[in-house]
C-alpha cells in the first residue's frame, strides 16, 4: 500500500479526505487485465531519456488501484494531486523501468559458452 498526501482536503460522495491508499498493481492488473505499463521511456530530440505516460492507462490504474477513498471521489482533484497520484503509481513500476537488461554474453575466458536461462 502507499498512501499519497493531498494538497488539501476534498469532499466527495459523502467522504473528506487529505490522502489517498493505493494497493500495489498484481500480475492480475498488468497481464490478465492488460493495462501493461502506464508509461515508456523514449528518446528525445535531444538525445536524452524521457518518460512518456499514458493518461488512460494512468487513469485506469487508479480507478483499481484506489482503496479510500474510491476512485469516484477523485474526478474533483486538481491538478497537483492529480499528478502526485501519478508518481505514486510509476513509483510501483520504476526498479523494473530503470534498471536496463543486460544481454547474455559470452565470457573472454569461456569462449562460446552463453548463460542459459533459469527454470523457474
Amino acid at each position: 500500500m502507499t498512501i499519497v498526501k493531498l494538497s488539501r482536503t476534498y469532499t466527495a460522495h459523502g467522504k473528506t479526505f487529505d490522502t489517498v491508499e493505493l494497493r500495489e498493481p498484481t500480475y492480475n492488473d498488468v497481464f490478465v487485465k492488460g493495462l501493461g505499463m502506464p508509461f515508456e521511456w523514449q528518446v528525445s530530440p535531444a538525445g536524452t531519456p524521457m518518460r512518456v505516460s499514458y493518461p488512460l492507462v494512468v487513469d485506469a490504474y487508479i480507478s483499481r488501484l484506489a482503496k479510500s477513498p474510491s476512485a469516484e471521489c477523485l474526478t474533483d482533484l486538481v491538478a497537483i494531486d492529480a499528478l502526485k497520484l501519478e508518481a505514486a503509481l510509476i513509483g510501483f513500476f520504476m526498479d523494473l523501468a530503470t534498471s536496463s537488461p543486460t544481454p547474455a554474453t559470452s565470457s573472454s575466458s569461456e569462449p562460446g559458452s552463453t548463460q542459459q536461462p533459469s527454470a523457474a
